[in-house]
C-alpha cells in the first residue's frame, strides 16, 4: 500500500492521548521543500517497475498539516502546551492550506500521473478551516473513501483522548458532502472510533452506536483501546488517573475498561449491525436498563433474540442509566446539539 505513496511530512501537534507520535517525531511538523517531492514523484515514474500513474498518498502521520506551524518562533519556543489543537486551535496556530493545495496541483499536473489519492489520516478540526482545501480534496484526491477518525462523539472519553468534539466532524462532512457532489462524485468517509478508551463509560458507548445507527454509520474496521509506550492514554490506564487535570493533591480519578467481558461489549457497540453481537448487546442494554431499544423498529438498536438464542452474559461494570420500558426510545446526552435523522 506504501509502494507508490510520498511522505511529505514528519511530526505531529495534535497531542491525541493515545498516540505517541508526537513522543517520537516532534510536535514540530518537519515538512519536505516541494521541489524534493515533487522530483520524487518523476523518480518513481521515471524508475519504478510496475508504476500506472496512481500516486496512492501524499501525507504523512497526518495528511493535511503540512507547512503548519506556530506564527511566532519565539512563542512555539516556549510554548509547553501538550496540543495545538485542543482544547481548541490555538491562536498562534498558521492554519494556512495553501502551500498544501499548490502542492496538489503541481503534483498532478506532472506529465505521466494520471491520479493521486489521499491515503493517510485528516485532521478535520483543522480543514474546517481551510473550505477550499476540503473542496480541492473532494474534487480531485479521494478514490471515493476518505479515512477521518472522530474517535468518538461523547464529550467523556474525548476529553480523555485529547479530541474536538462531533461538532467538527458534523461541519467536515458537511463541506465534503457538499463538494463531492459539486464534483459529480459519491465519495464516503470512513470513520474510526476507539471503544474501552479510559474514561469511557457504558452509556457513552451506547450514545455512540445511537449516533452511528441514527447517521447511518455501519463501521466494520474498529478497536478496542490497547496501552501503548509513551502514550498518556497508558499513564491513565495504569494509575486511573488523569495527568492533564490536576486537583488540590491529586489528579483526577479516571474510570478504566479492564474486564475482558465488558471490553467486548463497547466494541460490539461500535457493531451494532453485526448479529454476531445481537446477544452481548441484548444484555448489555438490559443490565442497563433500556430494553426500550431492543425490537424491530427503526428506533431500536437490536431486535429481540429468537427462539432458543442463548443469550451471553456482560458484567454490569458501571452500567447505570435510565431508561427502561416508558423511556424514550433514543436519547443522546451530550451538551452539544447534533442532528438526528430518522434512523434507518
Amino acid at each position: 500500500m506504501i509502494r507508490f505513496s510520498i511522505n511529505i511530512m514528519r511530526g505531529c501537534f495534535g497531542g491525541c492521548t493515545f498516540c505517541s507520535i508526537t513522543e517520537h517525531e516532534g510536535r514540530i511538523i518537519q515538512s519536505r521543500s516541494e521541489g524534493s517531492i515533487l522530483k520524487e514523484i518523476e523518480d518513481i515514474r521515471d524508475k519504478t517497475v510496475g508504476f500506472t500513474g496512481h500516486i496512492s498518498d501524499l501525507g504523512g502521520p497526518t495528511a493535511n498539516m503540512y507547512r503548519l506551524a506556530c506564527k511566532d518562533p519565539q512563542i512555539e519556543k516556549a510554548c509547553r502546551r501538550l496540543s495545538c489543537v485542543y482544547p481548541g486551535i490555538c491562536e498562534n496556530l498558521n492554519t494556512d492550506h495553501a502551500p498544501l493545495i499548490q502542492l496538489y496541483r503541481k503534483a498532478r499536473a506532472i506529465p505521466g500521473v494520471k491520479k493521486i489519492t489521499i491515503g493517510s489520516g485528516l485532521r478535520y478540526d483543522i480543514a474546517v478551516r481551510s473550505p477550499e482545501y476540503i473542496k480541492e480534496l473532494a474534487t480531485h484526491h479521494v478514490s471515493g473513501y476518505l479515512k477521518i477518525a472522530p474517535e468518538h462523539t461523547e464529550e467523556g472519553p474525548l476529553s480523555k483522548m485529547m479530541k474536538p468534539g462531533v461538532e467538527a466532524f458534523e461541519r467536515f462532512r458537511e463541506l465534503f458532502d457538499r463538494f463531492s457532489k459539486q464534483a459529480g462524485k459519491k465519495q464516503y468517509l470512513i470513520p474510526y472510533f476507539i471503544a474501552a478508551h479510559p474514561g469511557t463509560r457504558d452509556e457513552d458507548m451506547l450514545n455512540l452506536a445511537i449516533w452511528l445507527k441514527q447517521n447511518n454509520f455501519r463501521p466494520d474496521q474498529v478497536q478496542a483501546f490497547t496501552p501503548t509506550p509513551m502514550a498518556l492514554a497508558t499513564t491513565m490506564w495504569h494509575t486511573q488517573r488523569n495527568p492533564l487535570r490536576k486537583l488540590s493533591r491529586s489528579s483526577e480519578r479516571v474510570e478504566i475498561i479492564r474486564d475482558n467481558q465488558q471490553r467486548k461489549l463497547h466494541k460490539a457497540f461500535l457493531r451494532y449491525h453485526d448479529p454476531a453481537n445481537w446477544p452481548i448487546l441484548r444484555e448489555g442494554l438490559i443490565n442497563m436498563g433500556r430494553r426500550d431499544l431492543i425490537g424491530h423498529g427503526a428506533q431500536h438498536l437490536v431486535p429481540p433474540a429468537r427462539p432458543g438464542e442463548h443469550l451471553l452474559k456482560t458484567p454490569r461494570g458501571n452500567a447505570r442509566g435510565g431508561g427502561g420500558p416508558g423511556a424514550p426510545a433514543i436519547q443522546i446526552k451530550r451538551g452539544s446539539t447534533v442532528r438526528k435523522p430518522k434512523l434507518r
